[in-house]
């Protein structure tokens, strides 16, 4: 009896420690990334390298910027970003967090020698993933194009990082608040609703968005027709076509309105005749790539429904404590 029981308990130690077993314990996580690969953590990661804005953006929404330990190369160069994150991160005002890559490439010696737990990026090479892998380090790929991935994935990296809660209140407030916009779009006349020009910034008035984007479901959101019917993200057009869309309404990428008024074969659109052309500015605040597509789609209803522009900014504020937090929040919105 005594040689059955010691076998049974080797059987059943051998059975604890066999093939897929580690992924099965208490802890472990398994999800998929928007590119289809697997991503598995034995538990929430405590080291990150992350290397595509949008999801640096989640982390701090999180609460969970205390994990960084990489960030993209853009933020110490791009004073959009800069700016805002040094207010609420020293290490990144003091440019003590490492730039191991941005959202294009990776240095792979460099985030190996930060021994993360997990890396998140937006592009990343099948070989790139394997060799990380094969470190026990973990790769996260986004996207953040549309409204239901910056959801997704906001859950996501909440998931990885051990703030599901966090995560889950976000996207529960962020979807409360989109289906009370649509409520209140769903109800204005096809007829009655504004023509919307978007263009984006660094002086291309003539790069715009088309059906397929999330700057589109921003438009769409705020209760106003984008005058693209274009089925892609971010198509260029020219003045001829911007004049026979003719819209009542230009919403621009942290631009001024000047490059608009200063060209006079665009004077006989409604939205340049009317002065009615309008700027998310700072762009950190109405990132359409992150849930601030909410505040940037809140504004634009404001503007299309010819409210005070300084009740509408007090939501963007009210919106920004609720997302990064009272003592953040407070931080970033002195900047509007």
């Amino acid at each position: 009896m005594r040689h059955v029981f010691l076998l049974s308990a080797l059987l059943v130690f051998l059975s604890a420690c066999g093939p897929g077993r580690q992924q099965r314990k208490e802890g472990a996580i398994t999800l998929t990334d928007v590119q289809g690969h697997k991503v598995v953590l034995n538990k929430p990661a405590e080291k990150v390298v992350c290397l595509f804005d949008p999801m640096m953006d989640a982390i701090f929404m999180l609460q969970m910027q205390h994990t960084l330990v990489g960030i993209p190369a853009e933020t110490y160069a791009d004073k959009e970003l800069f700016i805002p994150y040094s207010l609420i991160d020293d290490r990144i005002k003091n440019k003590r967090l490492a730039i191991p890559g941005s959202n294009e490439t990776a240095n792979l010696e460099s985030i190996i020698a930060l021994k993360p737990d997990l890396v998140i990026a937006k592009h990343m090479s099948e070989g790139t993933i394997k060799a990380l892998g094969e470190m026990s380090i973990a790769v996260y790929l986004a996207s953040s194009e549309k409204y239901e991935q910056v959801l997704k994935e906001l859950a996501d990296v909440g998931q990885l990082l051990g703030a599901t809660e966090r995560a889950a209140e976000l996207v529960a407030y962020t979807k409360q608040q989109f289906e009370m916009m649509q409520s209140a779009a769903a109800a204005v006349r096809e007829k009655d609703r504004k023509k919307a020009y978007f263009t984006w910034a660094n002086g291309r008035i003539y790069a715009t968005t088309g059906r397929n984007s999330m700057m589109n479901d921003c438009l769409e959101f705020a209760g106003v027709s984008n005058v693209c019917t274009a089925p892609v993200d971010q198509p260029n057009v020219n003045a001829e076509t911007l004049i026979s869309w003719n819209p009542d309404m230009i919403v621009m990428w942290n631009d001024p309105a000047v490059l608009f008024y200063a060209k006079k074969e665009l004077s006989a659109i409604t939205a340049v005749k009317q002065k009615a052309i309008f700027n998310l500015m700072p762009m950190f605040f109405y990132n359409p790539h992150t849930i601030k597509s909410l505040t940037a789609s809140m504004r634009i209803k404001a503007w299309a429904a010819g409210e005070a522009p300084e009740t509408s900014l007090e939501e963007v504020k009210k919106m920004m404590i609720k997302y990064y937090g009272e003592t953040n929040g407070n931080k970033l919105i002195t900047l509007l």
